[in-house]
């Protein structure tokens, strides 16, 4: 299937300039399986495959597919953890022509089922014991008249042991086959889900070419190489984990799935395999950072890649100082990721300047104004990019396309600011600016300077509802052990920074861990709603 914005002529000039290429992550894999037989292509708690396992154990797989009539260009749901499992599954679909689509664990029936209707998928793909009743029944409702696989360790009624699949003996023509249905490198081979602002999912197509091109840049901007041992630190089902696991798409590196994202687990398998890179999501940093870091042996590990969601620099300086890693921040959406990009090699007063550093080779950015004029570098807009490395819009929804693609121009929701050298500092998102009687308030630069206090473990700051001001900021602290909310102590430090009267918080909110969307970025909806039911409760408002 042809991406929907990605036009041929478009795709001529990223391979004139040598941003895309013909090759396909599945001939890369098949290389590295001639060259590095033996060398460890993943590795989770309880199995490990060198690049000969997975290019075997995938073809057979891919096969099985074709054997049972999964016809090409076919869509798959897949609930279950990040591990190898995952991993030869994706190579699979992509020998089979298979569009697989991978969802996070957490998603229940609400998500589930407006990615069934939109995605209509031939095959379903769950880990039984790790989703729960709801999930699992949602999805045996709209699978019912297609092939459905149990890849974890259970035995489940009507679903298809993985065991099974492994067994099965496919003909030999349905082997020969998979070199005419293997993806090519301007086709669909994936399309990604994450949450959207609507509480329905994102569903975002992408071309093979953007994700081979996604895999070079990442690499080159942190200069990892086949010798490196990648722990993957957040799940693939996410941008965070499937980018840092995309590397190896250009590189022969080892990647590490852990068993769970909890800090003490992830601090043990650094120590224990010789993790050198590592890839996570700014509330794991926050847990790592809690972690006794001086009393662990992490000298194998050089960098830690954070994305996904604003990264706290105060705490990205106290793992770093800390730890001896480096930290890499990197930024994006879904829609485009890596639009901003720290380099490895930066100072960590360049790479932690509140920055998330430059666009990856071949992106552009511009900063417009609110009539779409393109604002000059060191003025705040609206953040729009275009790269070819980015998904190449919404699957079978050309309105929803329509609305955020404009001449091959995505607007990211994002307020921003680009300095003289191209460096790009984000502040905050359209959709959460405050409007307190005509005063624009960017909830980010509250959560920065609150955070900063030695007291506080992380901060958010919403706009709430307010008789005279319209909007008014409402700030969600939680604190560190041992210490109380003084919100007076707050605001002194808020104005000791130097912010102006009209940006303090009218009502603070002491929380104890904060509500989050697929366990990453904070729920800024869900926070208000918390922070409604508490003041009508006291009859403030």
């Amino acid at each position: 299937m042809k991406p929907y914005l990605v036009t041929p002529e478009i795709i001529e000039e990223y391979l004139t300039a040598g941003h895309w290429s013909r090759e396909t992550m599945v001939e890369r894999y098949a290389t590295y399986a001639r060259d590095y037989p033996n060398e460890c292509a993943c590795r989770d708690t309880t199995e490990e495959l060198n690049w000969d396992e997975l290019d075997t154990i995938s073809s057979h797989i891919a096969a099985c597919f074709v054997e049972l009539g999964i016809s090409r260009d076919a869509t798959a749901l897949v609930q279950m953890p990040s591990n190898c499992r995952e991993i030869v599954l994706r190579v699979a679909f992509k020998r089979a022509g298979i569009i697989g689509v991978f969802v996070p664990l957490q998603w229940r029936r609400k998500e589930l089922d407006y990615v069934v209707r939109r995605v209509e998928p031939e095959i379903t793909v769950i880990s039984a014991e790790h989703i729960d009743t709801d999930a699992r029944q949602c999805i045996e409702e709209a699978s019912d008249d297609h092939l459905r696989v149990n890849i974890g360790s259970t035995q489940e009624s009507g679903w298809t042991p993985w065991q099974d699949m492994l067994d099965g003996r496919p003909r030999q023509n349905s082997f020969e086959n998979l070199a005419e249905r293997q993806f090519k490198f301007d086709e669909i081979s994936l399309i990604t889900a994450s949450s959207g602002t609507s509480g329905l999912a994102k569903l975002c197509e992408w071309p093979e070419g953007a994700q081979l091109c996604q895999s070079q840049v990442l690499c080159e901007r942190m200069e990892i190489t086949g010798e490196d041992r990648v722990g993957i630190f957040a799940p693939t089902a996410g941008a965070a984990g499937l980018m840092m696991w995309m590397i190896s798409w250009t590189v022969p590196c080892c990647c590490y799935f852990p068993e769970t994202y909890r800090a003490p687990a992830l601090l043990d398998l650094v120590e224990r395999c010789g993790i050198t890179v590592g890839s996570t999501v700014p509330v794991i940093l926050v847990r790592l950072t809690q972690e006794p870091l001086e009393s662990r042996n992490l000298s194998s590990l050089r960098l830690m890649r954070v994305g996904t969601a604003a990264t706290d620099m105060s705490t990205a300086i106290s793992f770093e100082d800390r730890s001896g890693c480096r930290i890499v921040i990197a930024s994006g959406s879904m829609e485009c990721t890596g639009f901003g990009h720290a380099h490895v090699n930066e100072s960590k007063e360049l790479r932690l300047n509140g920055s998330v550093g430059l666009p990856l080779k071949g992106c552009r950015l511009q900063i417009e104004d609110g009539d779409g004029n393109v604002l000059p570098p060191g003025e705040i807009g609206e953040l729009k990019v275009t790269a070819p490395f980015s998904s190449s819009g919404y699957w079978k929804d050309p309105d929803t396309t329509a609305q955020v693609w404009s001449n091959g121009w995505y607007a990211t929701g994002d307020v921003g600011i680009l300095d003289d050298n191209g460096r790009l500092t984000l502040k905050g998102r359209l959709k959460d600016t405050i409007n307190r009687s005509g005063h624009k308030i960017l909830p980010p630069e509250l959560e920065h300077e609150i955070s900063r206090l030695p007291e506080v473990i992380e901060c958010s700051v919403v706009s709430g509802p307010d008789r005279e001001y319209g909007q008014v900021p409402w700030a969600f602290i939680q604190m560190r052990k041992g210490f109380a909310l003084d919100h007076e102590n707050v605001v002194d430090a808020l104005q000791r920074s130097g912010l102006a009267s009209y940006k303090m918080p009218t009502r603070f909110f002491e929380v104890t861990d904060f509500p989050r969307i697929n366990d990453s970025k904070i729920d800024k909806p869900a926070l208000l709603e918390l922070g409604l039911k508490s003041s009508n409760a006291e009859g403030d408002l």
